[in-house]
């Protein structure tokens, strides 16, 4: 990710994250064993056979999280599945809370001693994440759908663009959801006129940006990207005949035509209705416990349990450090500043790129899956609202369908060009993701979502890449500095507007200070009350990394391997960075311990 926006790690977290607070419905308890205490084989069987059912239950209840889940759902025992989108009512809000408890509970019923350490780190993981979805129960309504950059009205058309079809179920299914849509937005616009009516609705600027994506999205419904994709995709399957395949694509032409153009046209007519109705254009500080909200959100977006002021402390530091050696690099090398964008890299074919860092990796990382990709471009009505760049993750049962997107609009030219790619691919979320997918770890694994660890793992990726760039070192220094620089001053100015409640002079003073003009300052204002807390995923999840990089190598000195330390945090996989940080000294006393076995063998 460039230009510090969004990125795609996050494409499914918010399906995710409803679909995890929710039914148990066909998943009760597994029974237990009578009145003899289980042994070890028996609690492990038990407890798989419960995280499988869990895992099984939550990925049918939303059918787009079920498709980008598994390719195959059949071959998992789901056949018989309701196409559904989900639901933004209170009651089924309540319900989801219930079932967390539920979750709790059941999960205390088994004897974590007899369980094997894979399972011990699931158990925790899914114990703490559930012990942290309860503490947002009573903040329903502070919850924003439809921001700019990652509202529904955003990610929808970006995951049926990719809707792979597999089987001929898969082209019902997306033609089901296309139907589906007109009641899901009138689901979703039901839940602004409760925060309108609650005073919790988005402010002007953000609906008029909301308005815009909208009505860039209809601009053209004969010659629609999502035609184009539709068509390309049923071209592609060997599975249809020629008749049928024309049947499919005129299917697919009218219900753009009767139902998804008519469902933006819907969203476009009610948000301009209540415009004028949110009474806060500032940051969540404003709202009744707000500072409480955004505690919340930092803890979800982030993994960290660090206070927000022991985040805003943390960060203060890395900006004057960063700063300090700024002013010195640029002392001794005033030609620097030119260089540091000029990648010596050939940037015209992503795929050489992406295949050069591929092969370049395996110094300090494991070496990668052969696994093929693809690169795609966002739709050029998409290019305003969208990120710079993005990976879609791959069902767990199709390691092969690993597809990025690069934004045109967004593109440089130059070094951010370049570890963009890295960000997205290798050593970055394609990476990262296949390699965890393929140790064939607990399925419920797939349905945390933890933006800190994946996106703060895709800016390491980039600050490791910057040394891939064959810049010389001042260049390659100056780029990961501006990085942090940079980073530290959007999430100084989340918190400040989130959590200190700057107005938005406050937060114009803030970058006059810096030298930065009033343009620039509103914007990144206005992006911050948008999506509290979502630069601290990329920069605080990396800066958590780097906590435990420098743990590790203070604590094995001449010992310490980049590589091997790379691999834990690879094989441990998305969690709560306290519970890496945890399993981060079993692994330390395991190294110490070998080195020490050898050097006793070797004396």
């Amino acid at each position: 990710m460039s230009n510090l926006k969004k990125s795609t790690q996050r494409l499914l977290s918010l399906l995710l994250t409803l679909t995890l607070i929710v039914s148990l419905s066909g998943c009760g308890m597994i029974p237990g064993f009578g009145n003899h205490a289980p042994t070890a084989e028996e609690e492990q069987q038990r407890f798989e056979e419960y995280t499988d059912e869990v895992f099984l239950s939550e990925v049918q209840l939303n059918i787009i999280n079920l498709h980008f889940t598994l390719a195959h759902p059949e071959e998992y025992g789901i056949e018989d599945y309701e196409v559904t989108l989900g639901s933004f009512s209170e009651e089924d809000d309540k319900e989801s809370y219930d079932l967390i408890r539920g979750y709790i509970q059941e999960l205390e019923g088994f004897d974590y001693d007899l369980l094997t350490p894979e399972q011990q780190l699931s158990y925790d993981i899914f114990m703490m994440y559930s012990k942290d979805a309860l503490k947002g129960e009573d903040f329903r309504l502070y919850n924003n759908y439809l921001s700019p950059t990652t509202g529904m009205q955003s990610y929808i058309p970006t995951l049926l663009a990719e809707y792979t079809f597999y089987s001929e179920k898969d082209v019902t299914d997306y033609l089901e959801i296309l139907k589906l849509l007109p009641s899901y937005f009138e689901d979703l616009m039901a839940f602004e006129k409760e925060q309108s009516e609650a005073g919790f609705f988005m402010p002007d600027f953000e609906v008029d940006k909301v308005v815009d994506q909208c009505e860039q999205f209809m601009a053209d419904p004969e010659n629609h990207y999502l035609i184009d994709s539709f068509n390309l995709r049923i071209d592609e399957t060997d599975f249809l005949e020629d008749a049928t395949k024309e049947d499919y694509k005129a299917q697919n032409v009218l219900l753009m035509q009767k139902s998804v153009i008519p469902a933006f046209d819907y969203l476009v007519t009610e948000l301009k209705k209540l415009k004028g109705t949110g009474l806060n254009d500032r940051g969540l500080e404003a709202f009744e416990n707000g500072q409480k909200f955004y505690e919340l959100l930092v803890r979800d977006s982030t993994g960290s349990d660090k206070s927000v002021e022991e985040i805003q402390q943390l960060i203060i530091d890395r900006y004057y450090s960063a700063l300090e050696e700024i002013l010195n690099l640029t002392m001794e090398d005033e030609d620097v500043f030119e260089r540091m964008d000029d990648c010596p890299i050939d940037l015209s074919d992503p795929y050489t790129v992406l295949n050069h860092l591929n092969t370049e990796i395996t110094t300090d990382f494991p070496t990668p899956a052969d696994l093929p990709f693809e690169v795609n471009y966002v739709p050029e009505s998409m290019e305003e609202y969208t990120n710079p760049a993005y990976y879609i993750l791959p069902p767990i049962d199709d390691l092969q369908n690993n597809i990025i997107y690069i934004n045109r609009g967004n593109l440089t030219g130059g070094t951010e060009d370049f570890v963009t790619l890295a960000h997205e691919g290798f050593p970055g979320h394609l990476y990262q993701t296949t390699y965890f997918y393929g140790k064939n770890p607990s399925k419920i694994r797939k349905l945390f979502s933890f933006s800190g660890y994946s996106e703060g793992w895709g800016t390491y990726a980039e600050m490791y890449a910057y040394s891939l760039s064959q810049m010389d070192d001042a260049a390659i220094r100056l780029n990961e500095l501006n990085k942090i620089y940079t980073f530290s001053i959007y999430c100084l100015a989340d918190i400040g507007i989130n959590y200190d409640g700057w107005s938005y002079e406050e937060t114009i003073d803030f970058f006059n200070s810096m030298g930065l003009e009033e343009e620039v300052g509103r914007e990144i204002f206005q992006a911050m009350v948008e999506d509290p807390a979502l630069y601290l995923a990329y920069y605080l999840g990396y800066l958590e990394f780097m906590e435990l990089r420098a743990e590790a190598e203070s604590t094995l000195g001449e010992a310490f391997n980049l590589k091997d330390f790379h691999t834990f945090l690879l094989d441990i996989g998305p969690a709560q960075f306290e519970i890496i940080a945890q399993r981060m000294q079993m692994w330390i006393e395991e190294q110490s311990d070998t080195i020490a076995s050898q050097q006793a063998l070797a004396g």
